[in-house]
């Protein structure tokens, strides 16, 4: 079980990140669970460019992937911190990442009321519709006279406090467990028996049930991913071992809330290009996971040529190639003779253009704006997945040599 746990001061000192950093070593063997400094981000405001946004995106991934979330804050004033109220808006507005995770709140002040005023006000924000958390009740985490609390070594030594954070972290983690039971079964469900089990599509070249359109999607030898005509990421095919991992927790999410925030500008050029009509498809061949892959971006349109949406498929090429470098095509199928080796040559194809990146294939500079990479410098902008941005090497920033592929987040951010 993965917990992400935020330190609610920007202090150089505070014994809420000494508390967090007992948990995670005291609870090793119930959770996984990273720190988190919010002191990283930079004051919340709607006017600060997406280029400057990227630990902000970061941080909404780590969101996504974890499976609960836990509040340390002390009490200034009567409040919360300033900074971790930063921290909540930049995860609230224009975006719901927060939205029915189960949450906890714990606090360390120097007093003898800890901070049980600046936890209520924790709890009043984080239940409030733009936050809407699944705030576990009744735990009271309260740790107050945190100079007799704590050892020199930052360990907690009260057991009084150790049993009763003992007890609050179990039923948090019970907690998570109800909600993520409930998520299971509704997959389970979904995946055994479509919503209306004997439904069926009519289309021109015969019918299919739902069942069937399902079990298509899961046994065709490629993954699907759609981005809809509004720019959601709206589908993905439930494939086991698929080359870009999804998460359904990214499921209507902005193109610009899915991707890192410096491909944003590509991805949209070329999404803009398959709405308007430019194009309507883009190729690229390229290493995944150790093997040869091949992924290819298509405009979804209707009958009438309007745009539905952007469509990817992904999928590895190492069974055909290996076909096709040990003689599979050598001869031909119904006359038995060798190929002709002196037939003329193709013509040369339009470079293929990176969807995610807007960056031509080929080497060769070309005075073509569709081709031009969109990057932050005059660096090659890697490659990119069309539907997260992601780079298929690990790296977003330029400088951020251990990006995660799937996310673009840094493994070591703290």
């Amino acid at each position: 079980m993965k917990i992400l746990a935020f330190v609610g001061t920007n202090a150089d000192f505070s014994y809420n990140r000494l508390l967090l950093r007992f948990m995670k070593k005291h609870f090793k063997q119930m959770a996984d669970i990273e720190i988190y400094e919010v002191g990283k981000l930079s004051p919340f405001s709607v006017d600060t460019p997406l280029s400057e946004q990227t630990e902000v995106w970061k941080l909404k991934q780590k969101v996504k992937e974890a499976d609960g979330l836990v509040f340390s804050t002390p009490e200034y004033d009567h409040g919360i911190p300033a900074v971790l109220k930063s921290a909540i808006e930049w995860l609230s507005y224009k975006t719901k990442v927060l939205s029915e995770k189960p949450a906890m709140i714990v606090g360390v002040a120097y007093g003898r009321q800890a901070s049980a005023r600046s936890q209520v006000q924790m709890r009043q924000i984080l239940i409030s519709p733009d936050c809407n958390t699944n705030l576990i009740p009744g735990n009271e985490v309260l740790i107050g006279n945190v100079r007799n609390t704590f050892a020199k070594d930052g360990r907690l030594i009260d057991q009084e406090a150790i049993d009763n954070l003992e007890k609050c972290f179990e039923h948090f983690i019970e907690y998570i467990q109800i909600f993520q039971d409930v998520d299971k079964g509704e997959h389970n469900m979904a995946v055994k028996q479509p919503t209306i089990s004997d439904a069926y599509i009519q289309f021109p070249t015969g019918r299919l049930s739902l069942k069937e359109v399902q079990q298509i999607f899961s046994t065709i030898p490629f993954e699907i991913d759609l981005i809809d005509s509004t720019d959601h990421f709206a589908w993905f095919s439930d494939k086991p071992n698929r080359e870009h991992v999804r998460n359904t927790a990214s499921l209507g999410e902005t193109v610009q809330e899915c991707h890192p925030l410096m491909a944003v500008p590509a991805v949209m050029s070329i999404i803009n290009s398959f709405r308007e009509g430019k194009k309507d498809v883009v190729t690229r061949p390229l290493w995944m996971n150790g093997h040869r892959s091949l992924i290819q971006y298509y405009a979804l349109r209707d009958i009438n040529g309007h745009y539905l949406g952007t469509i990817e498929f992904t999928g590895s090429v190492e069974y055909i190639l290996n076909l096709f470098e040990n003689g599979a095509w050598s001869k031909d199928a119904t006359t038995g003779a060798s190929k002709n080796t002196n037939e003329p040559a193709p013509e040369e194809e339009e470079p293929a253009v990176d969807a995610s990146t807007g960056a031509s294939e080929s080497s060769d500079d070309s005075d073509d704006e569709e081709n031009t990479p969109v990057a932050a410098d005059e660096r090659p902008v890697e490659e990119t997945d069309a539907t997260t941005g992601a780079s298929e090497t690990g790296s977003v920033d330029a400088e951020d040599d251990t990006a995660d592929a799937s996310t673009g987040a840094s493994e070591n951010d703290d």
